[in-house]
């Protein structure tokens, strides 16, 4: 799995950014909605928050009056401050369970919307860091056009955080939005292709170095399975070589002596294990199959090895992409 951190200034359009990366396949973690439920009546977080800054901040039906609570720290280092140390922890907390539970699923991406990444995490806990980032006039125009702020309001609320000078130099990725929105979705799109790409590497890291992925199908018709053009795509994306193969050129690819990973639809499967069994002398292969899977709005492939090794595949798109490094 490939931990992304995602962060940038207020209106510099990180939103717009994690929406894209959603649409294309990532999981996301949304830390202000972990903030939000942290928050929410009856957990100890509301409780704590109110007991520092005043019942004041609480609205009559008992919900943080966010506002309120607002105008307390703003410009207030030492407020703001108790705050974080009030709401981060549970947020942390609650974000690790998630990036477990995704791990757990076999994710491919896992991208953390995280506004004050830099301001109260350590970023090494991110394989891949992308900052969004926009000129502070412009920043400032958009909240004056977008949220209706005064130019005060608007000042103090880009003065109130690390200025995006200081985060460029620590991020992995900086995104300009400083353009149109086809604009900014082309660097993102830019951005995600080489997310995808480590995210392949990541997945295949315990293939042998330039060894042969072959996708072994009935005939011609069951080639054309979604599933093998999107584990093609993931491992083309890690670098590695793919071959395609039915199940009657199969024994003529392993005469040839190549190290190889076979990957065999359901319906190959059997003519592929014959063959594999049969070649001589006998290919230092992985083998395994994958089954149909009964439920089509499942994105959970069931893969089957042959012999003892455990495999299960990550996911995209709905189809399996690449073993597990925790299962072999």
């Amino acid at each position: 799995m490939l931990n992304v951190g995602v962060t940038g200034n207020i209106a510099s359009g990180k939103s717009t950014v994690v929406e894209l990366f959603k649409r294309w396949g990532a999981t996301v973690i949304d830390a202000d909605s972990l903030a939000r439920d942290a928050q929410a009546p009856g957990n100890a977080v509301l409780a704590a928050i109110a007991r520092r800054f005043g019942a004041d901040v609480l609205g009559q039906d008992g919900t943080l009056d966010r506002a309120a609570l607002r105008a307390k720290v703003m410009g207030d280092d030492a407020a703001l401050a108790a705050l974080n140390a009030i709401v981060h922890p549970a947020v942390q907390a609650r974000r690790l369970e998630l990036q477990q539970q995704a791990r757990e699923r076999g994710d491919a991406i896992v991208v953390n919307d995280i506004p004050l990444l830099f301001e109260v995490l350590d970023p090494a806990q991110f394989d891949v860091i992308v900052l969004v980032d926009a000129p502070v006039a412009l920043r400032r125009t958009r909240l004056r056009a977008l949220r209706g702020l005064s130019n005060e309001e608007a000042d103090r609320m880009v003065a109130a955080q690390m200025p995006a000078e200081r985060k460029r130099p620590r991020s992995t990725y900086v995104i300009e939005n400083d353009g149109t929105l086809a604009e900014l979705e082309k660097a993102a799109k830019k951005v995600f292709a080489n997310l995808r790409k480590a995210a392949a590497r990541a997945g295949v890291q315990n293939e042998a170095p330039g060894q042969t992925l072959l996708l072994t199908a009935l005939d011609s018709k069951d080639a054309a399975a979604p599933v093998l053009q999107a584990i093609e795509r993931r491992y083309r994306d890690a670098g590695m070589r793919v071959e395609r193969t039915t199940v009657k050129g199969l024994a003529k690819t392993l005469k040839a002596g190549t190290p190889l990973s076979i990957v065999a639809t359901a319906h190959a499967a059997d003519g592929a294990r014959a063959a594999w069994e049969a070649a001589d002398p006998p290919r230092p292969c992985r083998l395994y199959y994958l089954s149909p899977d009964p439920d089509p709005i499942a994105v959970r492939l069931d893969l089957r090895p042959w012999g003892e090794t455990r495999v299960a595949l990550s996911e995209e798109d709905g189809a399996g992409l690449a073993p597990r490094a925790d299962l072999l």
